[in-house]
Formats: C-alpha cells, structure tokens, sequence
C-alpha cells in the first residue's frame, strides 16, 4: 500500500478471558432467567445437555442479582466460531442465582451453561465456521472500514496458544494480514492485567488510519 498508515491497538472490554473456578468449587447448571431468552439475544444458538461431547461448556460467576461475569471455557466444541458465541452469548443473559440453604438470600455461585448451534445455523462442521489466519472473515454488513477485530489465545506466559484469527474483517485484505501481524507481535504479553496468570482468549481491535 502507497499510503502510510499507523495502527492504534485498542483491547475491547470482552468476556473471552476469564479465569476457570478454583478447584474443588460447585458448579451448577445454569438456569436463565425469564425475560432473557437466549434465542432472542443470541440467535443461532440454543442450550443443550452440559455433557454433550460437541457442545461448547462455559463456566462463569452468576451474580446474587443474576448478572454473569468471570466466564470462560470449560469445553471446547473444537470451534472457534462456537466458542467465541457462547462467551458473547452468556454475557447478554442473566441468570437465576444460587440461594443460601437456610436463609433464602441470593448468592454468588460458580455456574456452567453448554451450547450448540441451531438448525438455523448455516454451517455445522467445526471446519467450515472456524475462519483461519490466510482467509480472514469477508467484510460483511458490520464491517469498519480500516478497523479489523482480531482474535488472540494465550497461555500463563502470555505467549500464543494458536495463531490469531481474524473474527471481523476490515473490508480490506492487507489491513487484515497486517492486523494479524500486529497481533502476533504482542507476544509474550498478552496477560490479565491486574489478575493471576490464566490461559484464555481475548478480542482485539485495532484501527488503521491515515496519516
């Protein structure tokens, strides 16, 4: 490209990185609460048995007023593309919250929730939903010119797990590609700010502008 650009690397607040529970906590079956139908907040989605092999499982904190928070994957589906929906997904939802045994009071609980695609879904394979790092996503209808959202996963060492995908295209292949690059460059960095080390997934935006 003939004209300089600069980019401006800006993290979104995103619920892709959280830390799993502790060990040895409960865990319960998520149950939402009436008024949040995940099929209207989150279509192409449905909830399904939490021991389905080929569904994604979240795990997150439900909130003694039903608000979600700290989720993450406790299951993969193999899809990238399912798994960075339902972790979109459960932050629209609230939840019915645990209650206290003996007193009746709401309180926070560690809660699982499991997802799969619907029929509606126009893809079904793992293969043909999860976009790679040489196809980025096509510019489609939510598209910012000059702004490409990336997807980044990274161990306790801030290091890359996998390569950065593309999960929402610029509308301009080379801004894609370099967007990309940017992203890998961030290794070994990529850490929770202020939080124990965990491995997880965060969503990057990052802007071209000219200059």
């Amino acid at each position: 490209m003939d004209i300089r650009r600069f980019a401006l690397l800006t993290v979104l607040a995103t619920p892709a990185w959280g830390a799993p529970p502790p060990a040895g906590v409960e865990l319960r079956e998520a149950s939402v609460a009436v008024g949040y139908e995940s099929r209207e907040r989150c279509p192409g989605l449905i909830q399904t048995d939490v021991q389905e092999p080929a569904a994604t499982l979240v795990v997150l904190v439900v909130g003694p007023s039903g608000v979600p928070s700290q989720p993450s994957i406790k299951s993969s589906s193999g899809s990238e593309s399912l798994d960075a929906a339902a972790l979109s997904c459960v932050m629209k939802l609230r939840f019915l919250p645990a209650v206290r045994a003996g007193e009746g009071s709401a309180m926070a609980s560690w809660q699982e929730i499991a997802w799969k695609w619907g029929r509606g879904h126009g893809a079904q394979s793992p293969a043909a939903v999860t976009p790679g790092p040489s196809l980025p996503v096509p510019a489609g209808p939510h598209a910012t010119p000059g702004a490409a959202e990336v997807r980044v996963c990274a161990d306790e060492t801030g290091k890359l797990t996998q390569d950065p995908v593309v999960t929402r295209s610029s509308g301009d292949p080379g801004l894609d590609e370099a967007a990309l690059r940017i992203a890998r460059s961030g290794a070994p960095y990529y850490r929770p700010a202020g939080a124990t080390p965990v491995s997880g997934c965060a969503q990057l935006a990052i802007k071209f502008e000219s200059r």
